[in-house]
């Protein structure tokens, strides 16, 4: 998932995602804490308002050398579902 205009991911205000001592990670959000797995971790880490979930999926394909195109239905997935829970921005609408 890209939010709508192409715009990359990047977390929504009070939303951060923070790696642990032990290696898990966490995002901490206005209702809590969120536990994340191995896998969602690796795609949170790279969620930086810079890269767009296409990047996103490529660097993990070379990093664990896995199929890209499974990876970027991973990406899609979490992305959706950070995005349903809100823990994303929306990109702002361009001016006309």
């Amino acid at each position: 998932m890209t939010p709508e205009g192409g715009a990359p991911p990047r977390f929504a205000r009070g939303v951060r995602f923070r790696r642990m001592d032990d290696g898990s990670g966490v995002l901490l959000v206005p209702e809590g804490v969120v536990n994340l797995t191995e896998s969602a971790c690796a795609i949170a880490e790279l969620i930086d308002g810079v890269r767009g979930a296409d990047a996103i999926a490529s660097a993990l394909a070379a990093s664990f050398d896995a199929p890209r195109e499974q990876i970027a239905a991973d990406v899609s997935e979490l992305l959706d579902a950070f995005a349903k829970k809100t823990w994303l921005d929306r990109p702002e609408p361009a001016a006309t």
